[in-house]
């Protein structure tokens, strides 16, 4: 057998490895179930390179089964061929998470911080969404619209009054409290993308992500990072 055969069945080998160590299952499972238990978990790396994966599985069986003379393959993978499943292995192994590329200091409010506060904060950041606590509790999202639209139904009151206003009168304007989600800090940029699509075609394109450290935000310090719709662009570029 040449030399790019055996080089192809050991990249094969070792795509067959990542895919059974990303689903959980044991390296000897059949690959057919390996494949079929990606699509049960709905794996997005995977997902995005089934029709690679398809041909690479096909080409292993034709070149396992099929040889002339008993010992010559009946094709011979070429470089690039060999270079490509070896990048794709290479990045379903090492697929980008929310940790990898969102870790940051989230600024947060308290629902008893004031409108001066948040105007002053507003002022010296580029972002435009904020957490919002209730002691421990996230309670919600304050958007830099919310708080336009409360400044425009508190036109009649005194610059002093407005001030003092909370952020708890604020959240009462706020059109919707639900265009946010928690995710752990291990999920994918691809998983992270579709998020995104979706809550976009349902029109909710102000929606944002907020990362935890594990499942859920139970108090403050869960919080590890937030991610925007103005951060798509990295998300994609890191797929």
């Amino acid at each position: 057998m040449g030399s790019n055969y055996q080089r192809f069945m050991h990249a094969f080998n070792e795509l067959h490895n990542v895919i059974a160590k990303k689903v959980n299952r044991d390296p000897d499972t059949n690959f057919g179930e390996l494949m079929g238990a990606a699509a049960k978990k709905r794996d997005k790396v995977i997902e995005k390179y089934v029709d690679e994966i398809d041909f690479y599985r096909e080409l292993r069986n034709l070149l396992t089964h099929n040889t002339i003379n008993g010992d010559e393959a009946a094709a011979e993978p070429s470089d690039s061929l060999i270079n490509e499943i070896e990048k794709v292995t290479d990045k379903i192994r090492y697929s980008k998470q929310a940790k990898d590329l969102f870790l940051k200091r989230v600024r947060t409010f308290d629902v008893n911080d004031p409108l001066g506060k948040v105007l002053d904060v507003i002022n010296h950041v580029r972002y435009t969404q904020f957490p919002v606590f209730d002691g421990d509790k996230l309670v919600g999202i304050l958007s830099s619209i919310g708080v336009t639209k409360y400044l425009a139904k508190a036109m009649d009151k005194d610059i002093h009054a407005i001030k003092k206003a909370t952020v708890r009168q604020i959240l009462q304007v706020e059109d919707e409290q639900e265009f946010y989600e928690v995710i752990s800090a291990e999920t994918s940029v691809f998983d992270i993308e579709e998020i995104f699509s979706e809550r976009i075609r349902e029109g909710r394109t102000a929606y944002v992500l907020l990362i935890a450290k594990g499942d859920t935000i139970q108090k403050k310090s869960d919080l590890i990072g937030i991610i925007t719709p103005w951060d798509l662009p990295k998300v994609v570029a890191n797929k």
